[in-house]
């Protein structure tokens, strides 16, 4: 059939269609990402999300109007309880043009772009107005691309599996002109060459510092850099007139650990949530009147993910004062156990509040079924039945949840600590537990037999909280 009736130029196959279903590639098809279609601008705001945001490549002279459309990544909407509307709902505000203006080839000069970030920063601390959300989270995100190019030589934002934001080969653009099917071949052999071959950092999404740029950072240059821009980054987040909300935290945080600067996190993680808010005045000239906030809402607890990046950072480090401080502001601070305690109990507890109203009912309804006693007393004898075993087995799993340890390693509750505090704290006793086998003997064997000044501040401190460092009776040995 083939021979008498020809075959048009994106013709494929039914085998090749059900594989194209059955497993879908990155890059599914490379001519429909090459020239998609133009889509409009959505209509509702657009949400941070906690990764590095996508935003969209710039006009440049190196690249067509096209391909830069043709490169945006997607960005992935994420629910943010404090979140705000981004810079692309709203116009352009020339309020602070240092940082807006990031073309480009803005990254190639970075001593340039040091020095637009300290003018947007001396910008912000001496005017009088609020500081705009997008304003500061823009500007935090160029910090966190300029580390990028001080750390890695590129300005390509990681994703969560370490690569880099766009996968497209350069070759990409030149097969436009190909059909679907080989585009689909092209697809599967690239997916099957991907894990033996290097990512190039030259995409189509970022523009990367080329190799003649990258041998004008020397080692000290990239130092200085570093301490500069994270002086900087805690400088802006410190100003009274900067509100930090999720997703300034979830930059700063990234920031500087990327740059190895934990120790300007405990501050901004204890004026998160204790920092005065601040709002505008009534009039044009009005002064900016602060409220202070209430520091135990769970809005203001240091989500997990980060406090536990940044304490792996302070471990690395081999800095334990600066450990300790990130424990007492971000899982030791009160605003996280009431978090804890509404996500983890929220439900448990309404269950159990639910239950002698369901009881009452369920015994109203069975004791008119029944003819061996009086129907009020049957009704009541019902609900103390139903109240004394659901309480009964509420309370055995209270106590088997709240006296689990088979978690816990070297740091372990003291006798006699409440169970309630053993379970809103058990995030803290964790992260004791994580700097005791850091700053332990590695060998199991040799498990309490540390010593130094070090140690000894780390067993007070565990002592203070109602928890024992290497207790005797659970060491290897000694059952």
């Amino acid at each position: 059939m083939a021979t008498i009736l020809p075959r048009c130029s994106g013709y494929v196959c039914r085998s090749c269609q059900k594989l194209a279903t059955a497993q879908p590639s990155r890059r599914r098809f490379v001519s429909q990402v090459a020239s998609p279609p133009k889509q409009e601008a959505a209509s509702h705001p657009r949400r941070t999300i906690a990764i590095p945001l996508r935003r969209r490549a710039t006009q440049s002279p190196e690249f067509p109007p096209a391909q830069n459309r043709s490169t945006q990544s997607p960005e992935l909407p994420v629910a943010q309880h404090r979140s705000t509307p981004a810079r692309a709902s709203k116009p352009v505000n020339t309020r602070f043009p240092p940082a807006k203006a990031a073309s480009a080839n803005t990254f190639s000069d970075p001593a340039q772009k040091l020095k637009d970030f300290e003018k947007f920063v001396a910008h912000v601390q001496s005017t009088d107005a609020a500081a705009d959300h997008d304003d500061v989270l823009e500007a935090l995100m160029d910090m966190y691309e300029l580390s990028n190019v001080l750390v890695h030589g590129t300005r390509n934002i990681p994703d969560e599996d370490g690569a880099s934001s766009s996968t497209a080969p350069s070759s990409a653009a030149t097969s436009q002109g190909k059909d679907l099917e080989d585009a689909l071949l092209d697809d599967l052999a690239e997916d099957k060459s991907t894990a033996a071959r290097p990512v190039s950092p030259q995409t189509t999404d970022s523009v990367s510092v080329s190799s003649q740029d990258q041998t004008h950072m020397t080692a000290s240059f990239r130092a200085n850099a570093a301490a500069t821009l994270s002086h900087l980054s805690y400088t802006l987040l410190r100003d009274p007139k900067v509100y930090i909300t999720e997703d300034m935290l979830q930059m700063y945080v990234r920031l500087q650990c990327q740059l190895g600067k934990p120790e300007y996190l405990p501050e901004i993680f204890h004026l998160y949530a204790t920092k005065p808010i601040p709002r505008p005045g009534s009039g044009t000239a009005a002064p900016i009147k602060f409220s202070s906030p209430w520091r135990k809402l769970p809005k203001y607890a240091v989500p997990i993910d980060l406090a536990e990046a940044a304490l792996e950072s302070a471990i690395l480090h081999k800095n334990l004062p600066l450990a300790i401080a990130i424990i007492d502001t971000t899982v030791a601070a009160p605003a996280f156990r009431t978090s804890r305690m509404l996500r983890k109990a929220g439900v448990p507890g309404a269950v159990v509040a639910a239950t002698p109203l369901v009881a009452y009912a369920a015994a109203d309804w069975v004791a008119q079924w029944q003819n061996t006693m009086d129907v009020e007393m049957a009704k009541w004898t019902a609900v103390a039945g139903a109240a004394a075993y659901i309480g009964t087995l509420s309370t055995i799993g209270f106590v088997a949840v709240t006296t689990y340890n088979d978690q816990m390693v070297r740091v372990v509750w003291r006798p006699g600590t409440h169970l309630s505090s053993r379970w809103l704290r058990e995030e803290e006793r964790r992260f004791f537990d994580r700097l005791a086998l850091a700053w332990g003997f590695q060998e199991k064997a040799r498990w309490g037999e540390e010593h130094g000044p070090e140690w000894l501040r780390l067993r007070d401190e565990v002592g203070l909280r109602d928890m024992i460092l290497d207790k005797t009776d659970l060491m290897e040995g000694m059952q």
